[in-house]
């Protein structure tokens, strides 16, 4: 199983400050790859993380209360994870806290002082490097010089450009680690190396009259097939985090203006620790120029275009778009392009509702107008892009909502490729009307750049009163994805993500709780159904993910280093459902790998190594054809749905599914072992049999974690 998930420790003891600009930067570097999931000791001491987790981070902060937290079962589960083959990363106090000692200012008011149970380094961590630490302001705060040694990373010379060896990194009460190595000790036997030293004198906290030469700022230890590093400084701080203000004191007044100065250093400081630890870092955050937003990894959103795919007939069209533009109020016009600005005051955001320009070589949106709604903070108030309220004055958009842009197309109106350069909507509209189905698809909502395409329509609900059955909502980046639990959903570019809204009436028949799986195998079917595709290895995994069975052969670009199949996840589906007037109202979240072969795998990789070792030629899907197969497919099984329920679509249910004979663990029956014999095609329940006690058959549901839904199954009797 592919680990994607980088938890960060989100518990008592943490720096909000640390917490915050460590997410940040995590996402600059890892976001491309990995989910990065904040954790507390709970999650720790009770679900299956383990599997699934790349790396776990421990932010500074207090390192007395992260022992209380995590002592016993949580520090016993991370050593034996970093043993078979795990990565812990701690920066300051999470530094201390991953040592064998904790040292920090002895003989002081603020002394803490003791053995630390997790170890993952056997020696000491000794601090205050630098003398003035104060846990209330930024006074013991310094843009200490530390000394890269580039060869302990062992990444090649070009990786660190022409970067100088000594770099200034921020730094505020971290230590330094007393290594064998440099202790002097021969043999050295804590398999310990030196990646970063202090490279000014520190002073020795036991006695600050005594300057201490090359004292250890990170580290890096093996511990068993894993890889810990631990760090007292913080180089996951940038210059545009801190506030000159701040900095007062002789030693840091010029703390920013230096950090700014070696920023370009600290980010391939920052990607070098990560790769060292053998993660994929993002190469777009290690280049010399970096703008604020960039950095930030946080692109700015774009308009959402609408226009009916599937409709057939004027009237139907043109109620909707009526509809939908009535509901919006006049507030103002931007006096540049002479925009009337009408806006949908929703409960999450509030949506401006433009119509698209309608003519040929221009924008649909004008960019002015665009930048003031979506970019409010990038417009200068008194330009000509302010926008301009009805009586003159300026207006104001509040605060604790998102603004969105909402633009009404017809079919002779789509945006060309310079506003959506990654989905062509114009080719989508045509092979939903090639792939025939009249309810899912009916709409097609796109946007290059969004936060969630099922909260926009789950969180706005006048919006989604207005949208038409069957609309599916479509987006190349969402900046906050959503899965099932916790957990984020991983979106790449090459992931096709769509959300699509669905009003199911009260059938018994037809019960909602299975609609979940129809999706599942319309999303598998939607590939294996065309011809010749029939034998590219998709799987389901119980109850709402789409696995491949990757092998790679031949020319495929990881075959060299594994030969070996094995199961990667591809795609996820996460329903959410609002019940009125006996009719549900659903929200099908997916997210399906079409086209990027990270994080895991991709069904166009799958079917580039099934033609390898078929000898076959079947032709890569687009994001624009997977989403009219998916749709007219789900629209195919449900029709059947409705009449006869899920049992009949079991068989084809049952041809992709990982689990016939699966063996698993019942954890509220004394930890009894079951054999999976099927599903129950009423309550979607996995069903067992015990066998312990053959012939007890016990119906399944997941305890609640976001880590693994076959671990830690509740069960019921099934009553058969």
């Amino acid at each position: 199983m592919v680990a994607l998930n980088v938890l960060v420790y989100c518990g008592p003891g943490i720096g909000l400050n640390a917490y915050a600009y460590l997410i940040r930067t995590l996402r600059q570097f890892l976001g491309h790859r990995y989910a990065i999931i904040p954790v507390d000791p709970e999650t720790l001491r009770k679900e299956p993380w383990e599997s699934k987790a790349a790396m776990l981070v421990v932010p500074g902060g207090r390192d007395m209360p992260y022992v209380a937290a995590m002592n016993g079962e949580i520090n016993k589960r991370i050593r034996e994870w970093v043993y078979r083959g795990g990565r812990y990363l701690g920066f300051c106090a999470g530094g201390y806290y991953g040592s064998g000692h904790c040292e920090f200012e002895p003989g002081t008011p603020l002394e803490v002082v003791g053995d630390r149970e997790l170890a993952l380094f056997k020696g000491t961590c000794l601090g205050c490097a630098y003398p003035g630490y104060n846990y209330k302001s930024e006074d013991g705060a310094r843009a200490a010089e530390a000394a890269v040694d580039k060869d302990a990373f062992q990444l090649p010379s070009s990786f660190w450009k022409q970067d100088p060896t000594n770099v200034r990194i921020y730094y505020n009460g971290g230590g330094y680690f007393l290594t064998d190595e440099f202790l002097g000790k021969h043999p050295a036997n804590d398999n310990a190396s030196i990646l970063v030293r202090y490279a000014s004198d520190v002073s020795d906290p036991r006695n600050r009259a005594k300057l201490v030469t090359g004292a250890p700022a990170v580290i890096s230890c093996s511990v068993g097939r894993g890889i810990t590093v631990l760090s007292g400084l913080h180089p996951e701080y940038a210059w545009d985090f801190l506030a000159p203000s701040s900095y007062t004191q002789p030693h840091n007044k010029h703390l920013v203006s230096l950090l700014r100065s070696h920023d370009a250093y600290r980010r391939r400081l920052v990607g070098a620790i990560l790769a060292h630890m053998n993660m994929d870092v993002d190469k777009e955050a290690l280049v010399d120029n970096v703008s604020f937003d960039h950095s930030n990894r946080v692109p700015a959103k774009t308009p959402t275009f609408i226009v009916p795919a599937r409709v057939s007939g004027v009237a139907a069209a043109a109620t909707t778009m009526y509809a939908l533009k009535n509901a919006a109020s006049a507030r103002g016009r931007h006096d540049t392009d002479g925009i009337i600005d009408t806006v949908l005051h929703d409960n999450a955001d509030d949506i401006h509702i433009i119509s698209a320009v309608s003519e040929n070589n221009q924008r649909r949106v004008p960019r002015a107008y665009q930048d003031a709604v979506l970019l409010p903070s990038a417009i200068d108030p008194a330009s000509k892009h302010s926008l301009i309220g009805l009586e003159g004055a300026g207006l104001q958009q509040d605060a604790n909502k998102d603004q969105s842009m909402l633009v009404l197309c017809t079919q002779d109106s789509l945006p060309g490729s310079k506003e959506t350069p990654r989905f062509d909507m114009k080719l989508a509209i045509k092979y939903m009307q090639e792939e025939k189905a009249h309810t899912a698809g009916a709409w097609l909502m796109y946007s290059d750049t969004t936060n969630s395409t099922q909260t926009f329509i789950e969180k706005n609900t006048r919006l989604q009163a207005l949208l038409p059955n069957g609309t599916v909502n479509v987006a190349t980046i969402q900046l906050a994805a959503r899965g099932r639990g916790r957990n984020a959903w991983v979106s790449p570019v090459g992931c096709m993500q769509f959300t699509m809204l669905l009003r199911h009436p009260t059938l018994k028949q037809a019960p909602v709780v299975m609609m979940q799986y129809l999706m599942s195998v319309a999303i598998v079917e939607a590939v294996k159904s065309q011809p010749g595709y029939d034998g590219i290895p998709l799987r389901l995994k119980w109850p709402n993910d789409v696995y491949a069975l990757h092998t790679p052969v031949g020319d495929s670009s990881d075959s060299s280093e594994n030969t070996d199949p094995s199961y990667a996840k591809v795609g996820g589906i996460l329903v959410s459902s609002s019940f009125k007037a006996g009719e549900f109202t659903l929200l099908f979240g997916c997210g399906i790998n079409v086209a990027n072969p990270l994080p895991t795998t991709s069904i166009n990789k799958l079917i580039h190594e099934y033609n390898l070792s078929h000898g076959t030629s079947l032709a890569e899907m687009s994001m624009e054809k997977m989403v009219a197969l998916v749709t007219a497919k789900f629209e195919e099984l449900y029709r059947k749905f409705l009449v006869s329920g899920f049992e009949p679509l079991l068989p084809l249910y049952y041809k992709s599914w990982l689990h016939s004979g699966q063996h698993v663990t019942l954890a509220d029956q004394g930890y009894e072992r079951a054999k999976v014999i099927g599903l129950c095609p009423v309550s979607g329940l996995l069903r067992v049999n015990s066998l312990v006690n053959p012939g007890t058959v016990y119906e399944l549901q997941p305890d609640g974690n976001s880590f693994d839904m076959l671990q830690g199954l509740i069960s019921r009797k099934a009553g058969v």
